[in-house]
């Protein structure tokens, strides 16, 4: 089985905290012995208009661009995993991020995990020019082609909308091979997909321990048809962050009893007046570090 871990989602989705807040609560979750960080994705948010309802996420949501923050991240801190989870890849130009991929892998000495997903926000699609519709088809597409700029010289490379003939993209990644992909999604289609071609599995906070199980169950049986090894595939999700250290604890023991080898920690709400400062935020995190998660494993 894969190593457990616990990590937890930077505070830079939906906080508009000072980057010297930031800095000092990355580098205190690494110095607590937390084994990773996380930051979502999204370029733009979209505005309820006349013909247009509000998201789960309405314009004026604060996030910071995640390729962008991790290579900031990675200056200051030198152990924790640097995870995406997770950067909305068809709306990009895959060969780009693959280059920003690579960079971030080489200033961090090798600890990026790059978390792709085909994404849900139509309108956001639409205001960058890129075709919703056919997201899941070029997301395949977009991570073949990132694969290749990862791990060959020169690169030829034909697929959904791409022909790259005898191109170059230097300096590869420090982890052979590139970063792992790990694939976001919970419909049938993204764990299949994420089951025959990525690295791991991203369950996001769209379920609860309720949930795990058969979530969980579907990836096994996704890998087990595409001749993979479910042991050796880490499955990722987050919770809130609470001070119910019993309730924690036993919402962590659903997820590992299900078979999640990689859990993390999230504000537990999108409200200013829910928001608590830093060093309270910290202070949570080691106590869930020091007496929930030993628990959690049994």
């Amino acid at each position: 089985m894969a190593n457990l871990e616990l990590g937890a989602q930077l505070p830079a989705w939906h906080w508009d905290l000072d980057v010297s807040e930031l800095r000092d609560w990355a580098q205190g979750v690494e110095a607590i012995g937390y084994q990773w960080l996380g930051i979502t994705d999204h370029v733009l948010y979209a505005y309820a208009t006349e013909t247009r309802a509000e998201a789960p996420y309405a314009g004026g949501t604060i996030q910071h661009e995640p390729l962008t923050f991790l290579a900031w991240v990675a200056g200051f801190t030198q152990r924790v995993a640097l995870t995406t989870s997770v950067v909305v890849l068809p709306q990009r130009q895959a060969a780009l991020v693959a280059k920003q991929a690579a960079e971030v892998d080489i200033l961090s000495g090798g600890r990026l995990r790059l978390g792709v997903g085909s994404g849900w926000q139509e309108s956001e699609y639409e205001a960058l020019g890129m075709n919703f519709r056919d997201r899941g088809r070029r997301l395949e597409a977009d991570v073949a082609l990132m694969r290749a700029c990862w791990r060959g010289e020169p690169i030829d490379f034909q697929g959904e909308g791409y022909e790259l003939d005898s191109m170059s993209m230097m300096p590869k990644p420090v982890q052979p091979g590139g970063p792992p992909i790990l694939f976001g999604g919970l419909a049938p289609r993204a764990i299949e997909r994420a089951a025959r071609i990525g690295d791991g599995w991203i369950g996001m906070t769209a379920f609860g321990p309720g949930g795990a199980s058969a979530l969980a169950e579907q990836v096994r049986a996704a890998l087990e048809s595409a001749g993979r090894d479910p042991e050796s595939f880490p499955l990722q999700a987050t919770t809130p962050l609470t001070t119910d250290l019993a309730g924690l604890t036993t919402t962590l023991q659903s997820f590992l009893e299900a078979g999640f080898t990689r859990l993390g920690l999230h504000l537990p709400s999108f409200d200013a007046a829910d928001r608590i400062p830093v060093d309270e935020y910290l202070r949570q995190l080691e106590t869930v570090w020091r007496e929930v998660w030993p628990a959690a494993q049994g």
